[in-house]
């Protein structure tokens, strides 16, 4: 197999930035993209002795503008594109009941979560028709196919990436791309923080038992964890796996 090219957003973050080492390490070339240039930066110095060659951009997922701008320039760059890892994502932003919850809140978490997956895809599909297939892997949540209190935003975007990736497997598949969803439940980063201490506001600790509590095995997964599984979708999946969600989540699923 050639050199692979994939995109993955959300690069700076917990998840994201395991995904660009891991893909790296494997050889890939990687356009790194994300809203935060210091943490593109920290990222590219983590890569520096991976066998891959790793390109960054500064960008808004949410903007078509800029998703159209870094799809287009990594297939310049590398001269085609293999994959795309859509992590980018937001909390729910606010922990309230639905009707408490303010409508420039519910946009914006769509736009970020939701949005950026539509772009993402819609951009990255014509030049993966071009290399004669490839790999969409996008990030969902325990929550895109389940549901909890006071995350109602985060729910809705969440339930709508499961629903554009199945889409695109039926619609795609003909041309040989696979589009699948990783689902991790709560993992130790800067999102899980938030959710514990949305959770427990005045006991984050215990938000954070909670959250352990849902698990088997009695801790919340570590990024690299669901990272490792996106990029075992995009490299080494057979080709017969499309449309399906994979949970990582320490057996929560299955109660």
């Amino acid at each position: 197999m050639s050199t692979p090219t994939v995109i993955v957003t959300g690069a700076s973050g917990g998840m994201g930035s395991a995904a660009v080492r891991q893909l790296v390490e494997r050889g890939a070339n990687v356009l790194a993209v994300d809203r935060d240039e210091k943490g593109l930066e920290r990222v590219a110095e983590e890569c520096e002795k991976g066998d891959g060659e790793l390109g960054t951009a500064v960008a808004d997922v949410g903007t078509t503008r800029d998703v159209e701008a870094f799809v287009a320039g990594a297939v310049e760059r590398w001269g085609g594109l293999d994959g795309i890892f859509n992590i980018a994502g937001i909390g729910t932003g606010e922990f309230k009941p639905l009707a408490d919850v303010s409508n420039e809140t519910y946009d914006e978490v769509m736009r970020v979560n939701a949005r950026s997956v539509w772009l993402g895809m819609k951009y990255a599909l014509p030049h993966l028709v071009a290399r004669g297939g490839g790999a969409i892997v996008n990030t969902g949540s325990h929550l895109a196919w389940h549901a909890a209190p006071t995350f109602s935003a985060y729910c809705a975007s969440k339930h709508a990436v499961i629903g554009m990736t199945k889409a695109v497997a039926l619609e795609y598949g003909p041309y040989n791309i696979r589009a699948n969803v990783v689902c991790p439940s709560a993992m130790d980063t800067a999102m899980g923080q938030e959710a514990a201490e949305g959770i427990a506001p005045e006991d984050p600790q215990l938000g954070w038992k909670i959250l352990i509590d849902q698990s088997a095995n009695g801790r919340v997964g570590h990024a690299e964890e669901s990272a490792a599984v996106g990029v075992w979708l995009l490299l080494d999946a057979p080709q017969h796996i499309s449309g399906i969600i994979v949970p990582v989540d320490g057996a929560q699923s299955a109660k």
